[in-house]
């Protein structure tokens, strides 16, 4: 739930409440995040969004102090708030930076759980910092926490951007509240070190709608790791210059959801097992996915296309979960619609009677908004079908390894179009007869071997 100002003054919690404060507040996950949470901690509470225009920030926590248990903080609240505080965190008061701020005993205490969430990114990752070449691409709020924690951490850090003169500026607040940490240098984009290891992205720079930029060209080669504090959209221009055979990456998803788990651990001492962050981060994912489903493309619909056996109905499932959407799988529906298996009606029928009932069916299922659909393996064959799916879809093709394909359909007795004496030699044919047709159709392309990777790669293909 979304509150302006206004809303908040006569708003009266039901109960514990949790909120964030920012403006303009926009789309945030937040709200659904922190509902993850305390679903994963059994907690019975509530959280809301917000949005206080910088001049009611003062009477803002005022209310807060009498109506909620504890608050988040985005811009542009996170340094002015700091006066109205009784207390700041070390970190937080370093940085001039607070995102959380917990209400007990009277007292407003400010913590900045941004350095927890990086911290735990790359301890996820297996990413140590001691003595290691950082390059930090920015020099904002999300660069200094970056940055904070790394030249505590003992890195040998470099910090560029365009205005080296913020660079320099960033580099002596760090220096001087973290002496002797770690090494701590400028440099121009000319000039980054060949030998950097690290690279961290704490600028806006290729957040939607703007995803062809980066703040580098390239990286530099010895690069073995790629931070990128953007996770919308969830694989950057920044992480795609990457080589994935030798860097590692990760975008700013799961820092989102671990400064938010460290938040709730401030407010109510809640600890979360590393499953149950996992599970969360693949749902925000998925929710993501629809965000961007519909402000990227225009679209309310998953499509999946791909030859027979390709795992298009078990992504779909898993698809379907992670983002909320209802699955259909187009099969499915047209046997519920004849009252036959696809083998009988192509027994009793023939092919193209059944393409006939599937143009219908498929026409029927499109004019649905909000749905992930599951196509035939043959369902794109027929151009009016894909026109049909892409009125209100996104068409995404599972190109499977033929490998697996053939495994798949190992388990399988209802493919009527290969009950043939040489069944892989028909597979081939027909997978070989079919790849351009998929290739032609689909707006975006997935492929891995494994489908856990599968699911993954769809949601952030999107």
């Amino acid at each position: 739930m979304i509150l302006t100002f206004e809303e908040f003054r006569t708003f009266t919690p039901e109960r514990e409440t949790y909120a964030l404060f920012g403006y303009p507040l926009g789309h945030t996950m937040s709200p659904d995040l922190h509902a993850a949470l305390f679903k994963a901690a059994g907690r019975e509470a509530d959280y809301i969004g917000v949005a206080v225009p910088a001049e009611q920030l003062p009477e803002a926590m005022e209310l807060a102090r009498k109506k909620l248990a504890g608050i988040n903080l985005t811009i542009p609240h996170k340094k002015a708030v700091i006066p109205l505080l009784d207390a700041v965190d070390q970190s937080a008061a370093d940085l001039h930076s607070v995102n959380t701020v917990t209400f007990a005993d009277g007292r407003a205490v400010g913590y900045n759980t941004d350095i927890l969430g990086f911290a735990e990114s790359l301890e996820r990752d297996g990413v140590h910092l001691s003595g290691r070449k950082v390059l930090l691409l920015g020099y904002g709020g999300a660069a200094a926490v970056m940055g904070y924690h790394c030249l505590n951490m003992g890195a040998h850090l470099y910090i560029t951007g365009r205005n080296l003169e913020k660079a320099k500026a960033l580099r002596d607040q760090l220096l001087t509240v973290l002496p002797g940490r770690g090494r701590c240098e400028v440099c121009s984009q000319r000039r980054i070190p060949k030998d950097i290891q690290i690279v961290v992205n704490g600028t806006p720079l290729g957040m939607f709608p703007h995803e062809d930029k980066a703040p580098l060209r390239f990286l530099p080669r010895k690069t073995q790791y790629v931070f990128d504090a953007v996770y919308n959209p969830p694989v950057t221009a920044t992480l795609r210059l990457a080589n994935p055979r030798k860097t590692k990456t990760r975008d700013g998803l799961f820092m989102l959801v671990m400064q938010a788990a460290r938040a709730q651990t401030i407010w109510y001492g809640a600890q979360f097992e590393d499953a149950a962050c996992d599970s969360i981060l693949r749902r925000m994912y998925g929710k993501l996915a629809v965000k961007r489903l519909s402000d990227k493309y225009g679209k309310r619909n998953i499509a999946l296309c791909g030859f027979m056996g390709s795992g298009k109905t078990t992504v779909g499932r898993k698809v379907a979960r992670l983002t909320g959407l209802p699955f259909i799988d187009v099969d499915h529906y047209i046997e519920e619609t004849e009252g036959m298996t696809i083998p009988e009606i192509f027994a009793t029928h023939g092919e193209p009677y059944f393409r006939d009932v599937e143009t219908r069916c498929i026409r029927e299922l499109s004019q649905r908004e909000g749905i992930v659909l599951s196509l035939g393996g043959g369902s794109v064959l027929r151009p009016e079908n894909v026109a049909a799916v892409k009125e209100n879809g996104l068409l995404i093709l599972l190109d499977t390894p033929f490998f697996r394909i053939v495994k798949n359909l190992s388990y399988s007795t209802n493919r009527p179009l290969l009950d043939k004496e040489d069944k892989l030699a028909e597979t081939r044919r027909l997978y070989q007869a079919r790849r351009p047709i998929y290739d032609k159709a689909a707006d975006l392309r997935v492929r891995s071997p494994r489908l856990s990777e599968v699911v993954e790669r769809t949601l952030k293909s999107i």
